[in-house]
């Protein structure tokens, strides 16, 4: 009798946060704090997490508290971003169902890392997400270094946009880019998300904290993922800071087709599987020589398909190989 009760009166709502297994749901404005009803979510192993941020889901109210419910049902996702969990040995959803892939970085305090910027383009692309690239604390100037690697990502067909949250520059920018959709806003601890995310809606309040001297790298600010809805109409999700991102969901062999830049030259291999390391008669190595990709975008691109490879040894066997 209780389970036809609840099905009667299920509804469909959108994950805003979890802590600690209850998630706090929004269903047309009214939010319930929901545990997973069962074991019915966890029948994809692949994924540590059953529900993340941006889900829709089907919950049951509970007919005693008016405030709380149950998930017993997950809606297929059109988008989502993914790592791996070292920790958990599984792949770890951090948003779902979302528009746009902010990847933000910073000139210094943490330093600019490209090749971190690298794996979250390629996690974007591979998750139905647009990525762009924000470029944070440009009132501490760019280095040429910097500005070379930057229009390297412009001529790759990303949009990039230099920011200060401390002096306003590129806020409005940003805010037109995002236009009303909903945009995962991810990066290293200490690039500025929560400064950002604190100019495009002034009187959000998020904490704010300064950099470790000692290791001139983010302290944790945002401690879960958590869907913001602006008073613009846009929506935006905040991520922890990452200090690593391992990708999830992409095989060595598959790696080759998310490095845009490579994707003009390609077509020119002498082998149609090319995987522009040592074959012969590989236009990308030429191009790379001719200076027409950036040197350190290759390096990232052996740095990812070796760990990949390494992945697959040690989860899948050398059947992989």
């Amino acid at each position: 009798m209780l389970q036809g009760c609840f099905r009667v009166s299920s509804m469909i709502g959108q994950v805003l946060f979890g802590i600690n297994n209850i998630y706090t749901v929004s269903v047309d404005g009214r939010e319930f704090k929901c545990r997973i009803k069962g074991k019915i979510l966890k029948t994809e192993k692949k994924f540590y997490n059953p529900v993340a941020v941006g889900d829709y889901v089907e919950l049951n109210p509970d007919p005693i508290s008016e405030e709380t419910g149950w998930i017993y049902q997950l809606r297929e996702r059109r988008s989502s971003l993914l790592r791996w969990n070292k920790k958990r040995k599984a792949a770890q959803v951090i948003a779902a169902n979302a528009d746009l892939l902010v990847c933000i970085c910073s000139v210094e305090s943490p330093p600019f890392r490209p090749r971190f910027i690298d794996r979250l383009l390629i996690s974007g692309d591979l998750g139905d997400l647009l990525p762009m690239v924000i470029i944070n604390k440009c009132d501490l100037g760019l280095t040429e270094e910097i500005s070379k690697r930057l229009a390297a990502y412009q001529s790759m067909g990303y949009q990039v946009i230099r920011c200060s949250a401390i002096n306003g520059q590129g806020i409005a920018e940003l805010e037109q880019a995002i236009n009303k959709q909903t945009a995962v806003f991810a990066g290293q601890s200490g690039v500025g998300k929560s400064h950002l995310l604190n100019c495009l809606e002034p009187g959000l309040n998020l904490k704010i904290r300064e950099v470790s001297s000692k290791f001139n790298r983010g302290v944790h600010t945002t401690n879960y993922s958590v869907m913001i809805n602006l008073k613009n109409g846009s929506t935006l999700i905040d991520t922890p800071g990452i200090r690593e991102f391992e990708l999830a969901g992409l095989k060595p062999e598959e790696l080759h087709h998310y490095f845009r830049d490579f994707l003009l030259f390609a077509p020119q291999c002498s082998y149609y599987a090319c995987m522009h390391i040592k074959e012969p008669g590989c236009a990308v190595r030429d191009a790379l020589e001719d200076g027409k990709i950036h040197p350190d975008r290759y390096e990232s691109y052996l740095r990812i398909y070796d760990h990949l490879k390494s992945f697959q040894k040690e989860y899948y066997g050398s059947a992989y190989d």
